[in-house]
Order: C-alpha cells, then structure tokens, then sequence
C-alpha cells in the first residue's frame, strides 16, 4: 500500500489546497492513501464527515494527524486528536503521544542545517550530520522523513545519511502545499491494505516500508 504520510491542506495557513484536490492528484498519480498532517490543527467532527465522502468518492483512504513544531524539530504525529499547550517541547509532546499509543515521525530534519543550495566540502558535511545525529529527537521518534517532495536532492541526501547513521526507519511524503507538490514522494508498506488511524499505526511501528518516488 502507498500512502503520503505528511500532507497540508487550507486548514493550514500556508496551504492552498483542500482535501478533495490532495485526494483526487494522489489517486490519479497511483496512491492508495494519504494523510492530513496540518500544521497544529487537528480534523473537527463535521470534516470527518466531509472526509468520508471524499474517500468514497475516489477511492482513497484519509487518515489525519498533525504537524507539532516543537522546539527542537517539527514531528508529524498520529495518534493525538488535539492540541496541548507544552506540545511545543519534545519531552511533553512524546507524552502525550505514548499515552495514546501513537507515533512520531521527524520531517524534513534537514531544516536549519543545509540550505537549498549550500555547497560545502565533504568534512563540513559529515560534522553537521554527526551534530545532529547527537540530537534529543532521536529518542522519541518512530521515524525519519528521508524524501521530502519540498526538499532539494541534497537536502534530502543528507537526510538519508542521518537515518543510515542512526539506523531510524525511513518514510518518503510530499509535504505538499502547492498542486505541484501533491504525489511526489510517498511511502510503500508492504502490506496490502491499512484500514485505519490505529491500523496505520501500528504499521509505522512494526511493518517494513521504504521511500517511494511518484513523480
């Protein structure tokens, strides 16, 4: 099954596009599912509705997370249904995600260490993955957002290296925000289907996945 483990929609405040758009790309472009991973904010009751619909009218399976900003990295979580103030540190957002059984992954943990188009020797290279290799998130996290439909191919080397480095489980996503950036990279689990946000989880947790590159 391949799912878009990390996608925005208008419900975030700098994303143009509304599930139904994300849905139909997705599907048109070959995958079986995506997530909506909005930045904070968490999918209300009357848009579960709305989501339903949208899954039988394409085909798809939605499952819904969230983007946290903490302190230190921002973690795409599934498991949490709301917002908690202290979830902006890692150590309180790590709670409340194991008293509920979830999971964190970390996305695009290039940010603030390479820029799009740095050029730099190889020595400088590897002493800013082994400098973040050493970071705090390493202990919470299920996962490590290796592709990033956003992300330069350097930007998302280096986050290869790091999960290579720190042996962490890689995902592939789009991250999108634009039409352009829907179907770009997702993740393959193989299995054949996960039908829901608990299902989804325990896959992260235990089954074997890799990156996949759509487009």
């Amino acid at each position: 099954m391949i799912i878009d483990l990390h996608c925005h929609s208008i419900y975030s405040d700098d994303s143009l596009l509304d599930i139904e758009q994300i849905a139909s790309i997705s599907k048109s472009k070959g995958l079986d599912g995506i997530c909506i991973t909005d930045h904070e904010t968490f999918v209300e009751d009357n848009i579960l509705n709305e989501i339903k619909l949208i899954e039988k009218k394409f085909d798809i399976k939605i499952f819904c997370g969230a983007e946290i900003n903490t302190d230190i990295g921002h973690i795409i979580t599934f498991g949490i249904n709301e917002y908690k103030f202290g979830m902006h540190r890692i150590e309180f957002l790590y709670e409340q995600i194991s008293q509920k059984n979830g999971v964190m992954i970390w996305a695009h943990p290039y940010r603030r260490i390479i820029n799009e188009n740095e050029s730099m020797t190889n020595e400088e290279f590897e002493s800013r993955l082994i400098k973040i290799s050493n970071s705090e998130i390493l202990k919470y996290i299920d996962a490590i957002e290796v592709n990033n439909g956003r992300g330069s191919d350097f930007q998302n080397h280096f986050s290869k290296k790091l999960a290579l480095l720190t042996k962490s489980k890689m995902i592939g996503s789009s991250d999108c925000h634009l039409i352009k950036d829907i179907g770009t990279w997702a993740t393959k689990f193989d299995v054949d289907k996960i039908h829901n946000i608990d299902d989804l989880i325990h896959h992260i947790k235990n089954a074997s996945y890799k990156p996949i590159k759509l487009s």
